[in-house]
């Protein structure tokens, strides 16, 4: 008999409206998120209908368009980074992890969220998750004279 009023105690504050909450989608993370999303997007369409545009070229012309096919693959892959990032963060906003760091789980700066929205860390995590990232890159060791010969 307990077990079952509190369980309809339960459904009923469950299902009472909250007059204080603020529902993701009407928060400004929320719109500066879908608004990134989609100036991210548009971006890497404009990108691929550039190069899918230029057709043939004549053979001087070849390593410059190798060139600027190679920058705009990496900015591609950037732009398509962000784009994961972006969705990462709307989906933290609407589970009510959004603003909290991944690494330390202490709030984020309104600040930051402000300038990134993405942020998944606290500016001391990140900064430390960026120092170990460097330290772990490994110089690609340059070339000798003597192993050119």
């Amino acid at each position: 008999m307990k077990a079952q009023a509190k369980g309809k105690k339960a459904q009923a504050v469950a299902t009472a409206p909250s007059v204080m909450a603020v529902t993701p989608a009407a928060s400004p993370a929320h719109q500066a998120l879908i608004e990134k999303r989609q100036e991210t997007r548009t971006s890497l369409g404009m990108r691929f209908d550039m190069l899918a545009g230029m057709g043939r070229v004549a053979e001087d012309d070849q390593a410059l368009l190798f060139h600027e096919e190679y920058l705009s693959l990496d900015r591609n892959q950037r732009g398509w980074e962000q784009l994961r990032l972006i969705e990462e963060a709307l989906e933290r906003l609407a589970s009510g992890e959004y603003g909290t760091c991944e690494r330390c789980e202490e709030p984020i700066a309104p600040k930051r969220l402000a300038a990134i929205p993405w942020a998944k860390y606290c500016v001391r995590c990140q900064e430390k998750i960026t120092e170990r990232q460097q330290w772990e890159r490994v110089p690609e060791p340059e070339l000798q004279s003597a192993d050119i010969a």
